[in-house]
């Protein structure tokens, strides 16, 4: 936790603007927690308590082992005088309008420094204690410490940018060069054959790359910044995409009245709808496909459907469609290529934002399946 002003508004660390917590106080807060202090010392996660204005009046052994202070040394002070405020004003603005103004839980990831100078990550959870009469009483932070974890975080991304700049560059070439071969080679009717393979095997090294890699940046949503997005528009991009590679599939697109707008991180809501609607074009009927999509509003979401009369999933395969590399049975028989990550992604992120997927197949009188999203108007 981290101090702000002693009113209802919420501001940085201003050690000018501190209520500061007088001995007697002190002595009156410690208390009121001992109690829940006993409690607290058997956790292995850092916690805090502190009073209204953000002064320190508990922290268990395991806060003292995290920050490296001890409690005599922390009682009275704030956060931001020992280990905290490294973080953007904003952070600390969003958290103090959470806990005081709309007196509500807080979470969030934290960069703090140790008494020593060392850097660690906690996961904040704060949440305020009201009295009777809807006053806050004081706040209690448990705060893990989860470094390791962003450590590991940081690995991937690190890790999916080389690995993204080593394979794609040369299997681009690779695409370019064999395309080359087929158009201008002056090659056989084997020859094309075999070189059309190898396209398709060099195809199917790229996507999976590209899945691999949306894969590795979901986990780091916080790292990228949310914008207003228009369904519409962008649905309509992706079926122009499909349509140029699935030529003989047909597209309807059905819409809702009013615009259909929606706050997110524009790049993974392009990859749910990018991944639905091509992986329907994929599996549609081989000689005469449909893909029907829909969008408008449903009760208090926007809804999405995509339809086409392809192959369907097998009820055997439905409760692990989700999995991570995982296949119908059908489709390894009649489509030979895949990485078996499309729609695991499109699980990982919509599970992420908040939003929730589904499917029905076999359809009730038809072949094929129909894919549902409904993203909760808030979003």
């Amino acid at each position: 936790m981290n101090e702000q002003k002693s009113d209802n508004s919420v501001s940085l660390p201003d050690p000018h603007m501190r209520v500061n917590l007088s001995e007697e106080r002190l002595r009156n807060y410690l208390e009121v927690v001992r109690e829940l202090g006993v409690a607290f010392d058997l956790l292995d996660d850092h916690v805090v308590i502190t009073d209204p204005d953000g002064n320190i009046i508990y922290m268990n052994e395991a806060a003292e082992r995290n920050t490296g202070f001890f409690r005599e040394e922390a009682f009275g002070k704030n956060p931001a005088d020992l280990w905290g405020g490294n973080m953007s004003q904003e952070f600390y603005e969003r958290m103090w309008q959470r806990i005081k103004v709309e007196k509500l839980p807080f979470v969030g990831e934290a960069r703090n420094r140790k008494k020593d100078g060392t850097e660690y990550w906690q996961e904040l959870h704060i949440s305020p204690v009201l009295w009777e009469n809807g006053d806050i009483k004081f706040f209690i932070g448990v705060e893990p410490n989860i470094t390791k974890k962003k450590e590991k975080e940081k690995f991937r991304e690190e890790f999916s940018s080389m690995l993204g700049h080593q394979l794609k560059s040369p299997l681009t070439s690779y695409k370019w060069a064999l395309e080359w071969l087929s158009k201008e080679g002056n090659l056989t009717g084997d020859q094309k054959e075999m070189i059309h393979a190898l396209y398709e095997q060099n195809e199917s090294l790229v996507n999976l790359v590209g899945d691999l890699l949306t894969y590795a940046r979901i986990g780091s949503v916080s790292e990228l910044k949310k914008s207003e997005i228009d369904l519409v528009k962008e649905i309509e991009t992706i079926i122009e995409r499909a349509r140029a590679k699935h030529s003989q599939v047909a597209f309807s697109f059905s819409k809702g009245d009013g615009p259909l707008l929606c706050t997110s991180y524009a790049s993974l809501v392009s990859q749910v709808f990018t991944n639905i609607i091509f992986n329907a074009a994929e599996y549609s009927d081989a000689e005469m496909g449909t893909v029907d999509l829909f969008l408008g509003r449903e009760d208090n979401t926007i809804f999405f459907s995509c339809k086409d009369n392809g192959i369907g999933i097998p009820p055997e395969d439905q409760e692990r469609i989700f999995l991570k590399f995982f296949r119908a049975s059908n489709a390894l028989k009649t489509k030979g290529k895949g990485t078996g990550l499309g729609l695991f992604i499109v699980k990982m992120i919509t599970d992420n934002l908040g939003w929730d997927v589904s499917f029905e197949s076999p359809l009730e009188h038809s072949r094929g399946t129909v894919f549902y999203v409904r993203i909760p108007m808030v979003s």
